[in-house]
């Protein structure tokens, strides 16, 4: 699984994470929020704060990997002297010590847009948010063992200091997979379990559907959750031999699975920005209508007389449609009270 035919990890670590970086859905999110809040009466929430600090940490990952990476961070430990490995295991330390939070913390964002979707009550809260604290208290075990299974500390990276000791890495490793076997549970659960809700809503079905598709894709989190457990295993074995190698290839899978979370509890927020994108595009359509009207007048002057054909009724209707005079799924996310579940689904 790790071993894919490439050497140069830490510069393709670099070139992957950054871009993954750029794309974030965030910054789009928050001007959505600002812009269309005030007629819609809904401004930034819990879920833009969290969504904002997950981005925030993601940002220090990116930097850490970066520098990480000029020490060595991704190459073979054969290739690097004494001094280059130690500084690039410290660095990974500090780097997994961050990382587990940027891929766990982007569910209370899923937890927190929830709540603006269904406003859900006091047991669905409790279920959700402790499901959440739970997950976070196998992160913070992972981010304090990281720096406690060797005695000293620095010893962990530095092998050369007379007396140190490490906990069996069995430990480590087992505590690794039970997190994030259980961050892969978590990403598939919130993935589906709202949909049957969603699709009660009281609202027009296609926004309902817009919605709950654009949080099941969540799910993708639960694919890259699958992947860096089948890498673990390796990485972990390849712990006392090659310890520099594998390690932005798991950095990679975390980024991807906290930035997976991160997009998609940003998706629903953009109904704003995708209503006036296709306002303006219908707008230059009816504008070039216009511009040649005059040439068609005689046409219009015979079709009046006869009368409009029921083809050419339907093809009105659907142009009203796609002109924004339909429902759109900016009325979903931006709930700030208790919405009505229809009768029906």
């Amino acid at each position: 699984m790790i071993e894919l035919g490439r050497d140069d990890y830490d510069v393709f670590a670099n070139q992957v994470l950054w871009s993954l970086f750029a794309i974030s859905a965030v910054g789009l999110r928050i001007v959505c929020r600002l812009r269309f809040g005030t007629q819609q009466r809904a401004g930034l929430g819990l879920d833009d704060y969290i969504t904002s600090f997950c981005l925030v940490l993601s940002l220090v990952v990116c930097v850490l990997v970066t520098i990480a990476t000029d020490f060595g961070l991704g190459k073979h430990a054969a290739d690097l002297n004494d001094q280059e490995k130690a500084d690039a295991l410290k660095f990974n330390a500090i780097i997994n010590a961050v990382l587990i939070w940027q891929f766990s913390l982007p569910k209370f964002a899923i937890i927190a847009i929830l709540k603006r979707i269904l406003n859900y009550g006091t047991k669905t809260a409790i279920l959700f948010w402790g499901l959440g604290i739970t997950s976070q208290a196998c992160v913070l075990a992972v981010s304090i063992w990281w720096f406690k299974q060797c005695d000293p500390v620095e010893f962990g990276w530095d092998k050369s200091i007379d007396g140190g000791t490490c906990a069996d890495v069995k430990v480590m490793s087992n505590l690794a997979y039970f997190t994030s076997a259980y961050s892969a549970f978590l990403d598939i659960f919130f993935a589906f379990y709202p949909i049957p809700f969603i699709m009660r809503l009281n609202m027009p079905l296609r926004a309902r559907v817009a919605v709950a598709s654009a949080l099941s894709l969540s799910s993708l989190a639960f694919v890259v959750s699958v992947i860096k457990l089948s890498a673990l295993g390796q990485a972990f074995a390849m712990q006392e031999t090659d310890p520099t190698y594998p390690m932005p290839y798991l950095d990679i899978l975390g980024m991807s699975e906290g930035y997976i979370l991160i997009i998609c509890s940003s998706l629903p927020t953009l109904g704003p920005l995708f209503r006036v994108v296709k306002g303006k595009i219908t707008s230059r359509g009816t504008s070039t209508n216009k511009s040649g009207a005059n040439v068609g007048s005689s046409l219009h002057s015979l079709h009046k007389s006869f009368g409009r054909s029921k083809d050419q009724r339907s093809t009105d209707e659907m142009e009203r449609s796609i002109g924004g005079n339909s429902s759109s799924v900016d009325e979903i996310p931006l709930v700030t009270s208790p919405m009505p579940l229809s009768s029906a689904a």
